[in-house]
């Protein structure tokens, strides 16, 4: 339904909340797989993350096991020389081989995670002690007493330090696995929430093709209502004069016959739309539109590039609606001296949606006022009283509902009227 505006158009009212609640259900559901894919990427990267503390870890506690081996070393070489009075030739070198050791560990740059503070300004001292006490010992030949308690205090260092990076690298991993299951959590709460708003959205698509097929009944049955209401009243007249004394004129005999036949021709054309659906045949809008054209008593004027002529439309449908509108426009422009109809076709292509054919039929008759025009919706209004009863504009609004269309009319008084069709096409 619709609204009349300013200026005799019919506006549409806005959106309902079963037009919007589609948007929202997809909405939330590429939210939701989005939120997925970023926690399952969160995973691997805690995963990642704690290899690297593992990694990390072990680089650390085999550099310290290097360092205690020469620390061994170093205590042996000294505790001889200090009992034979004799230099030990590898000591020099053992000493250097520390110093570059602990050096190597101290300037690692994920060491600061696994050693406190005071652990690294203590590593500092130890590498300064090598060079004050234990280089100058081992190349002089004197002081082993004090080496020797240097480096035994060094060896206590470095067990401290083996044993402060494992409870560090625990420490590290236990909370990279908190945040890893914390991730995992969040991964199946929105994967359950996806799942969830798939079966909202496989509920709401069932329960409008439910919704449609209803519309296609009654559309159907206010078609079939509204094109043979009238022919049948006049049958019942003719029958009428049947049971009177006097036989009925050969002229309503006539025109008896005539309404069969066309009781006849609507009840197979309504079949036909009925099955559509289905069965529908296509056919190429412009070989419609020449067909209406030839039988048409007034010149119509087609705008429609190529594009637009070779789309295939449902036949049958379209050429009842285009029919039926060129047919309002004759009897809105008769009597006017520079009668026009123009019907005019446009395709417009759309990003991931199939394209929309946009079918204008207009007319510079006397046009509609605002109070004609929210009338032309109700079933069996016409304005019309000649001979004339096709489906009437509210049978066109509903015929193109049940193609998945929408039907627009826009007019004013003196300026015409223009009736807009848009359709999804394949």
């Amino acid at each position: 339904m619709g609204l009349v505006c300013r200026g005799g158009t019919i506006c549409p009212m806005k959106r309902p909340i079963s037009t919007l609640l589609p948007m929202v259900l997809y909405a939330g559901l590429l939210l939701s797989l989005g939120l997925s894919v970023w926690s399952l990427a969160r995973t691997e990267t805690y995963r990642q993350r704690s290899e690297i503390i593992a990694s990390q870890a072990l680089e650390i506690r085999s550099r310290v096991w290097q360092a205690r081996e020469h620390v061994a070393r170093i205590a042996g070489a000294l505790e001889l020389a200090r009992q034979t009075g004799k230099s030990v030739p590898q000591l020099a070198m053992s000493s250097r081989l520390l110093r570059f050791n602990l050096s190597l560990l101290s300037r690692l740059e994920y060491v600061k995670f696994f050693l406190g503070p005071e652990n690294q300004a203590e590593l500092e001292g130890l590498i300064a002690g090598i060079d004050a006490v234990l280089l100058p010992a081992a190349v002089s030949g004197r002081n082993y007493q004090e080496a020797l308690q240097s480096i035994i205090s060094t060896d206590r260092y470095l067990v401290r330090l083996s044993s402060t990076t494992v409870n560090s690298s625990q420490g590290l991993s236990v909370a990279v696995q908190i945040a890893n299951d914390a991730a995992r959590n969040r991964l199946r709460l929105f994967a359950a929430l996806s799942a969830l708003l798939l079966s909202v959205i496989a509920i709401h698509q069932y329960n409008k093709t439910t919704r449609e097929k209803d519309q296609h009944i009654k559309s159907f049955s206010l078609l079939f209502a509204h094109m043979t209401r009238t022919r049948i009243a006049a049958l019942r007249l003719f029958l009428g004069y049947l049971d009177g004394p006097i036989p009925p004129p050969l002229e309503m005999t006539d025109a008896a016959m005539r309404t069969v036949v066309e009781l006849d021709s609507i009840n197979e054309g309504l079949m036909i739309i009925g099955h559509a659906r289905h069965q529908a045949k296509l056919s190429p809008l412009g070989r419609i539109i020449s067909d209406i054209a030839r039988g048409c008593q007034n010149t119509l004027a087609v705008e429609a590039d190529i594009e637009a002529r070779e789309t295939l439309v449902p036949a049958s449908q379209f050429h009842l609606l285009i029919d039926e509108l060129v047919r309002n426009a004759t009897n809105a422009v008769a009597g006017r001296e520079d009668q026009v109809i123009t019907i005019s076709a446009v395709i417009h292509q759309r990003f991931l949606r199939r394209p929309l054919l946009i079918l204008t039929v207009s007319d510079n008759g006397s046009g509609m006022t605002q109070e004609l025009l929210a009338k032309v919706r109700e079933p069996f209004f016409s304005t019309k009283a000649g001979k004339h009863v096709g489906l009437g504009l509210t049978n066109c609004v509903e015929l193109m509902k049940t193609m998945a269309g929408k039907l627009e009319i826009s007019s004013k008084p003196g300026a015409g009227t223009s009736v807009r069709i848009t359709y999804s096409v394949r």
